[in-house]
């Protein structure tokens, strides 16, 4: 055996690949006999203990050791002697009286199944050992604290490994201490943390404290926005690790993300009513204002907050004199505690102008004190504008009607006359000439009086000085009758005139005949005026409301539409068709075309007022649809 351990010992001696691994390795490394003499040692070994390798050679493992207990030695050499591998800690005494822990770990060497010895690597954790012996007396001293504390906690080492949690902790994101034990604090936050935790972690392990917000990962995987403090665990003046306490925040965090939808809700409805509104708090400071507000003042919003609002935009009265704040109602509001409203002062704008508002004020209490007010206002002096020129156009246009219902008196006057003379001229003898000017004379006389009639009409139609009969009558028939009276002169025109009444049309209804009459008149007779040639057709439809009036009777509506291949209106004029005195087609020079520009808008003025509707659809060059509709009442 001897021989054979000799043998290992020259082999290991000589061998120039391990001398260069051993001799340089940072911890201690050696070889033993099975009877525990030493017969290598690398320089670390000599440097961990204090001792040469020859004075290492002298000692046994019992002199170097801290506990001298000979029992408590000489089990770690039976279990040498006997383990393949053991690892135990041993506290020994270097040569300057320093105590020393090491981990060492032995490996036995056997040769054709013959332990020959063993060799040994031995680390100094004597600097972990005390930092963790410090940890577990600081751990001791806080852990009512730590076990029982309504935040969640954890205690990461100083690189970043995590030591504990408290239940508070483990109730929170449902991982357990064994869970988490050992794994980095990076694992237990979203990636969106990573950087602002490492830059906390580090900014702990400087000794400084930090709060900011995160993101914890649930075991389920679902964040939970907590509130974080990163706190140095600091013993005996050293930084042994980082406590990190959360405080979950997530129901907190909802809330203030609804109260702030709530209050973009009530900025957004504040700012689309078309009042002004501001808030000044009780030093008489503005702490809001909406668009329409800063708008009609003249202000950017910013500009308005945090300002003295009498200063700003209630300093004079209108006449310009000083305005004194005491005498102010939006302060004697805040003052008194009740509200008010106001009428005919002046508000100021940003450009020295200023303008007549209409204000109330709202106080506003904080634990039964007045605390600031809110002040809804408006600017009327555009309404007095408003009623103003409203008057004026009442007056304008009642001396209009006037006008016009005197002159068409006075001009129909005199006209009946002439027409008159003229009829009876035509019964008497005549030569051929002065029958063709007669005929010229009626035809002009009763043009006029057509005219004159039109007027008539539009200044009862403006006036609103109308009678609307209400009587039944064949209206199938008028229909016809209308239409029927328009062939010979469609014939004339080379112009196809078609009537078109749908199926199970209602023979009576109850309406207005007269005016029913006389807008079919007026716009088939444009219709024809206006086509060249082709075709026009008059379609009559009608539809029944489900609805009865308290006699019993049915709801009908009448559906009218002439449809002609005319000339057709322009897409810019369309706007233009049923304003009184416009005529679309005076560009063209055609005195065919020529008219008083009053038909369409008395139609529009019928129709309207008998709670119907006239629209128009065209296209220049291929044509056009006008039709109206009617409600009238019948029997079905």
């Amino acid at each position: 055996m001897n021989n054979s351990f000799g043998l290992f010992k020259q082999a290991f001696a000589e061998s120039d690949m391990y001398r260069s691994i051993f001799e340089h390795h940072p911890d201690a490394i050696y070889v033993m006999n099975k009877e525990g003499h030493l017969i290598y040692a690398n320089p670390a070994t000599e440097v961990i203990t204090g001792y040469t390798f020859e004075e290492l050679q002298t000692l046994k493992l019992r002199d170097l050791s801290a506990n001298r207990e000979e029992g408590r030695v000489s089990s770690f050499v039976h279990a040498m002697n006997t383990e393949n591998k053991l690892t135990f800690k041993l506290e020994i005494v270097s040569r300057a009286g320093k105590q020393i822990i090491l981990s060492i770990t032995h490996v036995a060497i056997e040769q054709n199944g013959e332990r020959l010895g063993f060799y040994a690597i031995a680390t100094d954790i004597t600097e972990q050992e005390q930092q963790s012996r410090k940890w577990r007396e600081h751990e001791k001293l806080y852990r009512s604290l730590f076990d029982y504390n309504p935040a969640g906690i954890l205690s990461f080492d100083t690189k970043g490994h995590c030591l504990s949690v408290n239940p508070q902790m483990e109730a929170m994101t449902g991982y357990s201490e064994s869970e988490v034990s050992a794994q980095p604090y990076s694992d237990f936050f979203t990636p969106e943390s990573s950087l602002l935790l490492e830059q906390r972690f580090e900014y702990a392990l400087s000794g400084h404290s930090g709060n900011f917000e995160a993101q914890i990962l649930a075991q389920d995987g679902l964040p939970i926005d907590v509130n974080m403090t990163s706190l140095p665990i600091i013993v005996d003046g050293q930084v042994l690790g980082v406590y990190m306490i959360a405080l979950d925040i997530t129901d907190w965090k909802k809330q203030m993300q609804r109260s702030r939808e709530q209050t973009d809700q009530y900025t957004s409805i504040l700012n689309a009513v078309s009042e002004g509104i501001f808030e000044i708090n009780r030093e008489g400071r503005s702490v809001f204002i909406n668009q329409a507000g800063a708008r009609m003042l003249g202000y950017e919003i910013e500009e308005f907050r945090n300002v003295y609002n009498h200063d700003l935009i209630h300093h004079s009265h209108s006449d310009g004199s000083v305005y004194p704040i005491e005498e102010c109602p939006i302060h004697l509001s805040i003052r008194e505690g009740v509200a008010k409203e106001v009428t005919g002062e002046v508000f100021w704008r940003k450009d020295g102008t200023s303008f007549l508002v209409q204000y109330r004020v709202n106080p506003l209490f904080e634990e039964g004190e007045p605390a600031g007010a809110v002040v809804v206002f408006k600017d009327i002096t555009s309404e007095e504008e408003i009623i103003r020129q409203k008057n004026e156009a009442q007056r304008a246009l009642s001396a209009k009607t006037r006008f016009l219902s005197l002159m068409s008196h006075e001009i129909r006057t005199p006209l009946g006359g002439v027409l008159g003379m003229a009829e009876l001229m035509q019964s008497t003898e005549m030569t051929p000439d002065q029958r063709d000017y007669m005929e010229v004379l009626l035809l002009s006389a009763r043009g006029l009086q057509s005219i004159v009639d039109r007027i008539l009409d539009f200044n009862a139609a403006e006036s609103g000085v109308l009678h609307f009969e209400k009587k039944e009558f064949a209206v199938q028939r008028l229909i016809e009758e209308e239409v029927g009276a328009f062939y010979t002169q469609a014939q004339a025109a080379e112009v196809n005139l078609s009537l078109k009444i749908a199926e199970n049309f209602p023979s009576k209804l109850i309406g207005d005949p007269g005016k029913l009459r006389q807008i079919l008149v007026a716009l088939v007779g444009n219709a024809i005026k206006f086509t060249p040639k082709g075709e026009i057709e008059v379609i009559a439809e009608y539809m029944i409301r489900p609805l009865q009036d308290l006699e019993g009777l049915t709801h009908y509506v009448l559906k009218v539409e002439i449809r002609d291949t005319g000339i057709g209106i322009p897409i810019d004029k369309i706007g233009l068709l049923f304003q009184p005195f416009s005529q679309i087609q005076t560009l063209t020079l055609d005195r065919r075309y020529e008219g008083t520009g009053l038909g369409l808008a008395i139609c529009k003025r019928w129709i309207e007022r008998m709670g119907g509707a006239i629209w128009a659809e065209s296209e220049e060059g291929v044509g056009s649809v006008f039709s109206f509709t009617l409600p009238m009442l019948g029997k079905r």
